[in-house]
């Protein structure tokens, strides 16, 4: 099965970082977990203090695991981590593909540009049939006005 794991180290733990993302994965491969590649930190101000944090680095990763029953132990060991504030372990199936902000915002980017290049060129077409509009007319009024 396809699982993300989302964890949050406290801003004061940052210079031992390295070192809790070994133990996680080790937590995780020593049930039989495997890890995918992609890997997401991102640094942010919490909503509320957690273990007198008042920011911390959220850690996404994403890995398979074939016995779903290892699972538990997996969330035992890592509740047991007291460098790790927060975990949640929940189905990747259906969830969107694991991005970081900076990738998210280059996609937002992307779209805001494409959209504004549809924009512009509907706004010509629409000058364009004006345009042509415009001469119909002119042409009519010599037809009628005999000129």
């Amino acid at each position: 099965m396809h699982y993300e794991l989302l964890y949050l180290v406290g801003i004061s733990k940052e210079p031992e970082m390295e070192t809790i993302k070994k133990d996680v994965s080790d937590i995780v491969m020593s049930e039989g977990g495997i890890f995918h590649n992609k890997l997401v930190i991102e640094k942010r101000k919490l909503a509320y203090k957690v273990k007198h944090e008042n920011q911390g680095f959220y850690v996404a990763q994403r890995f398979d695991i074939e016995d779903t029953t290892r699972l538990q132990a997996i969330t035992k060991k890592l509740n047991l981590n007291t460098n790790i504030l927060r975990s949640l372990i929940t189905r990747a199936d259906e969830l969107p593909e694991l991005i970081s902000r900076e990738e998210r915002k280059e996609k937002e980017a992307k779209k805001s540009k494409r959209l504004v290049t549809k924009e512009t060129k509907s706004s010509q077409e629409k000058t364009a049939d004006k345009k042509a509009s415009e001469e119909d007319i002119d042409k009519k009024l010599e037809e009628i006005l005999n000129i």
